[in-house]
């Protein structure tokens, strides 16, 4: 019987970091020593998240040097290695191709280019990198390697990422004697594609007969997330699927008995509720844009509403208290109601987090005076509302600045930031925001109610992924918290920047909203104004106004922080690449 050991190594790495993310998977691969062959993620030296990086003559350097400690490191460990590297292109100059080696005991056995370059969504892969198609000679080659395992000897097929989602690069390896297809992934999280990722590689192992291992990039950088997932699956529809957002390695055993390789032993996946997943997704976000980027904590404007009491419990269950900083300010316009809503929730969750309250009144009052002095006359209503939270803006930059490195948070959601509900410089101001892809009523509330639920009555798995993501338990809420978040969940939205103010002054009901901007920006498919309206059921007019609202909103968008992608398209400048000036009306 033929036994082939492989190690799934699911990696959190940080962009330029060589030496760090070196070390790490070093560390990862000695701990996994029983196994035959090494598998990293697509694009592990340079990390796939380097962007223009990868076209710098320095940094290509070090990518050269360091795929190199790779080959260096099969020889020491006497083990077999494949590791996702740029690899020097031969046509284009400056680019590199998006490329696999496989070193065994310290020689190179194998060496691949990637054959599709997505170029879509957050993807910009032809930008950076040359194609295999674009090769001479042997590296415009595909080729299997003939592998010694336990038992005898056991063909590999090796292809990267977007590969693995045509059916050609499988059926081209299968045809050259495959006897195992091994693919090397930075596939980013998007809701949804974790469940159509497991059909697609169903049908992929359908179409060759052969098992399929998987090993995907796990952690944040920038605005992109990736979840992790690593996995084997076999022919037989078995499966071992690591856990969701977990940095960390597996060796799986793959058995042939007469039939072709099967799993000996399997892991279903981790089937999460979607609050409970896209909490996790953007907690993985949150936590390694501030951590990469060297802040120490964060602080945020806390005023008892819902995205910033989301805000708080998510950094809370991420940093731990101790590394949460509020700041209430309220106005004249600010009800008991909301400042009590926020002191309680700060004081109960954990050992509490600091949520000290710095009135804005009379800076407010102060810039009303400058005005009415100035013009004779008192401020328009945008602009006396705009006044406000342009103040707790320039509040939160001079704590963040006196600190040093404490990183400002936003509070805006999805739904606000596409139809430009904020003020740039005040609300909108932040180093990242987590909820930039989070819609109000699809998201942050079912999200609020999760985590309330969660505090009343643990759901165990949840409990247990979060641990093993970040290493630390979620936060406990006592009774005043619980009660606090209840209560920021059944109050009518409100900015309060003017008596009696309500979301629905400006924007219509969330859930009727977030229906019509899901199907804008969301919907697999691109539709009309006329599409949508006959689909939903709403006036023509009421959806032509969000797409104006949208449009004319663009420029707020492009200069507001960066936050974690979550949905299919998200309010990023990744994702959306439209021009700041423009005269489209549709």
């Amino acid at each position: 019987m033929r036994t082939l050991k492989v190690a799934l190594h699911q990696m959190n790495y940080t962009t330029g970091d060589f030496r760090g993310n070196f070390e790490r998977t070093k560390a990862s691969i000695l701990a996994q020593r029983q196994a035959d062959l090494h598998v990293l993620p697509e694009c592990a030296v340079a990390n796939y998240a380097a962007g223009d990086y990868l076209l710098e003559a320095d940094y290509q350097q070090a990518i050269v040097h360091w795929t190199e400690q790779y080959r260096l490191l099969s020889e020491e460990a006497g083990t077999t290695i494949a590791v996702g590297t740029p690899l020097r292109g031969k046509v284009q100059g400056r680019k590199m191709g998006n490329g696999l080696v496989v070193f065994e005991r310290g020689r190179a056995v194998l060496s691949q280019f990637k054959t599709h370059l997505p170029n879509y969504d957050v993807f910009d892969d032809v930008r950076w990198f040359e194609a295999r198609g674009e090769q001479t000679g042997a590296d415009a080659e595909m080729g299997v390697l003939r592998f010694q395992a336990a038992g005898g000897p056991v063909t590999l097929g090796f292809c990267i990422c977007e590969d693995i989602w045509f059916d050609d690069v499988t059926h081209d390896l299968r045809q050259m004697g495959a006897e195992v297809i091994v693919s090397l992934n930075a596939s980013p999280y998007a809701i949804a594609k974790g469940n159509f990722r497991r059909r697609l590689f169903a049908q992929r192992i359908q179409e060759t007969g052969l098992p399929l291992v998987y090993v995907n990039q796990v952690g944040g950088n920038d605005e992109l997330v990736w979840e992790g997932c690593s996995a084997i699956m076999d022919p037989a529809g078995a499966i071992h699927e690591m856990a969701i957002g977990g940095e960390g390695s597996a060796t799986v055993t793959l058995a042939d008995e007469g039939q072709g390789f099967r799993l000996t032993e399997t892991q279903a996946p981790v089937q999460l509720t979607d609050p409970q997943e896209r909490y996790l997704i953007v907690g993985l976000g949150l936590r390694d844009y501030i951590e990469k980027n060297g802040f120490q904590d964060v602080v945020f404007g806390l005023s008892g509403g819902a995205d910033s009491t989301l805000v708080a419990a998510l950094a809370a269950d991420v940093f731990g208290p101790a590394k949460v900083n509020a700041v209430m300010m309220p106005s004249p316009y600010t009800s008991s109601g909301s400042n009590t809503r926020a002191a309680e929730f700060a004081a109960g969750v954990g050992a509490g987090f600091s949520a000290i309250s710095l009135p804005i009144t009379v800076e407010y009052e102060a810039g009303l005076a400058k005005f009415r002095n100035a013009f004779g006359r008192d401020m328009g209503s945008l602009a006396d509302e705009n006044l406000q939270a342009q103040i707790r803006g320039n509040t939160l930059s001079a704590i963040s600045n006196d600190h040093g490195r404490r990183a400002i948070l936003g509070t805006s959601n999805k739904s606000e930031i596409l139809m430009g509900y904020g003020t740039l410089y005040g609300d909108m101001r932040g180093a990242f925001n987590p909820l930039k892809d989070l819609y109000k009523a699809i998201d942050v509330f079912p999200i609020l109610e999760m985590r309330l639920a969660q505090a009343q009555n643990p759901d165990p798995l949840f409990a247990s992924i979060w641990e093993g993501a970040f290493g630390k338990p979620l936060e406990a809420y006592d009774a005043k918290a619980q009660a606090a978040l209840r209560a920021v969940i059944d109050v009518e939205p409100s900015a309060e920047l003017k008596h009696n103010q309500r979301d629905t002054d400006s924007l219509p009901p969330y859930p009727r909203l977030d229906a019509v901007l899901w199907e804008m920006e969301d919907a697999k498919e691109r539709q009309t104004d006329a599409e949508i309206a006959e689909k939903l059921g709403e006036p023509l007019e009421f959806v032509q106004d969000i797409r104006r609202r949208v449009r004319r909103a663009e420029f707020k968008r492009f200069q507001s922080p960066p936050g974690p992608k979550v949905h299919r398209k998200s309010p990023t400048t990744k994702d959306r690449r439209f021009p700041l000036t423009a005269r489209f009306t549709g």
